[in-house]
């Protein structure tokens, strides 16, 4: 999304699509104050959608870019997919919880949460982990046949300085697939418009840009102390289905 769209969506938001007036500074409207403003706090919106949206709503782009004659939509890098397999003669990437049939693993950094994790052999994927301090956390541990299986497989997150996954059930010939939202920067793609001048984008999931454009104009409305703000929050988190 042009960041020339980007400002022209939030303006028609707030009803403040002129250039030449606005009610937050009545006849003395400062646009270029008003465009820096929207261009400064995109960073803080795309992370506000990337924590608070559901994970489906977030893959896809609604930018592309073409290379060698092939057109192909832009990663907008908030969905990060990893594969991870403890293979012979390096580092394990994935510890074996003692006692268990399971496994557990560091995630990156950027981690912000699980979309979802599957193992090799699986008959399912899980979107939603539990935690550690719940009762199907405990069950794992059951010796009675409530643990985990192929059929029924779990993923707790564990909450440390680094955060965790495990896994349940898996084995150390197995490999595990696991897709998560991660905190990242705006990427601008720069390209070249009509009259050759530059052109700056970027690269958004489609089915939450609507949350994104009111967030923004949220923002802005908080800067200007205007009251309209909590509207334009609560229509951004509408379009999240919060």
């Amino acid at each position: 999304m042009e960041i020339a769209d980007i400002i022209k969506g939030v303006r028609w938001c707030i009803d403040e699509e002129a250039t030449n007036s606005t009610s937050f500074n009545s006849a003395s409207d400062d646009v270029p104050l008003m465009d820096n403003i929207i261009k400064d706090k995109i960073k803080d919106a795309l992370r506000w959608v990337c924590l608070y949206a559901p994970a489906d709503l977030l893959g896809g782009s609604d930018e592309e870019e073409t290379s060698g004659g092939t057109t192909a939509p832009v990663d907008t890098g908030i969905m990060v997919d990893v594969d991870l397999y403890n293979q012979e003669g390096q580092t394990a990437k994935i510890a074996t919880i003692t006692g268990q049939t399971a496994g557990r693993f560091n995630v990156d950094g950027n981690f912000i949460k699980l979309a979802r994790v599957r193992v090799d052999g699986w008959h399912r994927a899980v979107r939603v982990p539990i935690t550690e301090d719940s009762d199907e956390y405990l069950q794992l541990y059951d010796e009675n046949g409530a643990t985990a299986t192929a059929d029924r497989p779990q993923a707790a997150l564990i909450e440390k300085s680094v955060r965790q996954i495990e896994v349940w059930p898996w084995t150390s010939t197995q490999h595990v697939n696991y897709t998560y939202v991660a905190s990242v920067e705006p990427k601008g793609i720069n390209g070249t418009g009509a009259q050759a001048e530059t052109v700056v984008a970027y690269a958004l999931p489609p089915r939450v840009r609507t949350s994104f454009i009111y967030y923004l104009a949220y923002l802005l409305c908080s800067a200007y102390g205007d009251p309209r703000a909590e509207r334009m929050l609560d229509i951004a988190k509408q379009n999240l289905g919060k």
